[in-house]
């Protein structure tokens, strides 16, 4: 619409210009001629010349009332255009404004149920983008363990920001799983393995995690498996690294040595972040493996091989 009201515009411009001209010129040319017949004495050329001057002239004086009238037109044309630009302008905001307020009511904070296990990424309020492991019913993986190929004992900042290969060990980072266990109650899924090859599983009906200024600690609720409640004993335990200290061991850091970030109590009965040992054995003489004491009659000598921890919005 704006852009055919321009040209119109531009039409009438070029029009009204061009008559201008032409008659311009004309009476330009005639009263160069009446000039020369005068010159000539020719009364009768002049009266004729001198009749189709007015003429031209009177024709010109409208041609004037028509520009005029013309030119208002194009005013008036003019202000319609930049009318429908501001329409249109508004019109724009309101559209972005209304996307964007769609995209916030759609965020995909948790992984879609149904299809095929996959990477998905995943938006939260206040945190940047980022992808995540889904299974086919809707479980995310927040924590994967089976190849050693990364290293667990890390510090609180890496342990708050996520660390790893998502397509293979890694942790998602305590200030994603706050963020998701905020806005709505989650449940928590632990798959385990052993050297050979048994598994078994725990499951909470609820998972929660803290804020940093919390120091990140561990709400869950009421367990059901068949590895046994090894995560009880952390129950409401604030999260220690090896560089801060929050567990209930007097002097002492439980996260030390090798142990890897976890909730810690005094110090532990479950500890899923510990050091890897493929051969499912620790070496010497050392309890920093990766332990689940329910499932191996609390050997602290036995170190799991396998762990994937999982969450997923809960079913009201």
């Amino acid at each position: 619409m704006i852009k055919t009201l321009t040209g119109s515009i531009q039409s009438l411009q070029g029009e009204i210009e061009n008559r201008d001209s032409q008659i311009s010129g004309q009476i330009k040319e005639l009263k160069n001629q009446i000039k020369g017949i005068t010159n000539q004495n020719n009364d009768d050329k002049v009266k004729s010349l001198t009749e189709t001057l007015k003429d031209l002239e009177s024709r010109l004086e409208i041609m004037g009332s028509q520009i005029k009238n013309q030119t208002e037109l194009i005013k008036a044309k003019n202000a319609e255009v930049v009318n429908l630009t501001f329409n249109n302008k508004l019109c724009t905001e309101s559209i972005s404004k209304k996307t964007d307020d769609l995209l916030k009511c759609n965020l995909q904070d948790s992984c879609p149920s149904g299809g095929p296990r996959s990477i998905h990424k995943i938006n939260l309020r206040g945190i940047s983008t980022f992808e995540a492991p889904c299974s086919s019913d809707g479980w995310l993986t927040i924590q994967k363990r089976f190849d050693g190929s990364e290293n667990f004992n890390r510090p609180w900042k890496d342990y708050k920001e996520g660390f790893g290969n998502i397509r293979g060990e890694f942790f998602i980072g305590l200030e994603k799983l706050h963020v998701m266990t905020l806005g709505r109650p989650h449940e928590l899924y632990i798959k385990l393995g052993k050297v050979n090859r048994s598994t078994g599983y725990a499951h909470y009906d609820e998972f929660k995690i803290g804020s940093e200024l919390e120091s990140y600690v561990l709400s869950i609720g009421t367990y059901n498996g068949t590895v046994g409640d090894s995560l009880d004993y952390h129950r409401n335990q604030k999260f220690t690294t090896l560089d801060r200290d929050n567990d209930q061991l007097n002097n002492d850091n439980c996260a030390r040595n090798g142990y890897g970030g976890w909730w810690y109590n005094n110090c532990c009965y479950s500890m899923l972040n510990g050091k890897f040992y493929k051969e499912g054995r620790i070496r010497d003489n050392k309890t920093n493996g990766i332990y689940w004491g329910t499932w191996h009659d609390n050997g602290w000598t036995y170190s799991l091989t396998f762990v994937e921890m999982m969450i997923k919005p809960k079913t009201l």
